[in-house]
């Protein structure tokens, strides 16, 4: 499998399609939650099931 860590979702995504994997998501958050869009892999799990992506969402870009 492809080392997904850091990834945009988006692109983690296409490249596990492309490998053939079967692919389900988990969206991950602090209890105060973020403000940012930039969605990210923060861990991925391979079972007999096919891959489980863990993300969540990051600010990325500088607010002033």
């Amino acid at each position: 499998m492809t080392a997904l860590l850091g990834l945009p979702l988006a692109v983690a995504l296409e490249r596990l399609r492309a490998e053939g994997e079967s692919v389900s998501l988990t969206e991950v958050s602090s209890k105060k939650g973020s403000r940012g869009d930039d969605a990210r892999v923060i861990r991925t799990v391979r079972d007999e099931n096919g891959t489980t992506v863990y993300w969540s969402r990051f600010q990325t870009e500088v607010k002033e």
